[in-house]
């Protein structure tokens, strides 16, 4: 994304179209093998589309743990991610999904839906996912050392997904209306 110009013209589009739904996880860690321990999802007008925690298929990382307080114990009686995806997918299909950090969101997607099996074939072609993370970036204009625009923090996240895609569907609000 160029700069801020079109970070809020892309807010714009999004907001216009009201296509769009908004994607958070927390997950079992940053390292392989990884899963969802939590997904949410909310709709353009912020209603809440998805919302569950599930069962990991891997242990959790001390590190995740500290951050959104999942262990493998807290969620022994929830549902696998198998068990969940036909809702989750009903809620993204024909949908531009956005995401904080699309890239990583994704990766974990591919990795859960691989695991799948035949099962993943519901799931067709998604489109490619948008990332609210690099429009906020372009949006702040603040600069990397590595070139381009440096990452931001979510603003007003709770590390919750539900509470986290609200707060990306906010600040999508917030960069549309240039402020």
């Amino acid at each position: 994304m160029g700069g801020r110009e079109d970070a809020v013209r892309w807010a714009r589009s999004l907001l216009s179209g009201r296509d769009f739904v908004v994607l958070d996880s927390e997950t079992t860690g940053l390292g392989t093998p990884i899963d969802f321990v939590e997904v949410g999802v909310v709709s353009c007008l912020g209603e809440t589309l998805f919302d569950s925690l599930i069962k990991p298929s891997c242990p959790v990382e001390p590190g995740a743990s500290r951050v959104h307080g999942h262990t493998a114990r807290s969620l022994m009686g929830q549902r696998p991610f198998v068990e969940v995806y036909p809702d989750l997918l009903e809620a993204l299909w024909a949908k531009r999904v956005v995401v904080y950090n699309a890239s990583y969101d994704r990766r974990v997607w591919d990795a859960a839906v691989g695991r799948l099996g035949a099962r993943a074939a519901l799931a067709g072609e998604l489109a490619s996912w948008e990332c609210a993370m690099r429009a906020f970036a372009a949006y702040a204009g603040e600069r990397s050392k590595r070139g381009g625009h440096k990452n931001q923090k979510l603003v007003g996240g709770d590390h919750t997904a539900l509470g986290d895609a609200r707060a990306t569907l906010r600040l999508i609000e917030r960069m549309a209306e240039g402020a």
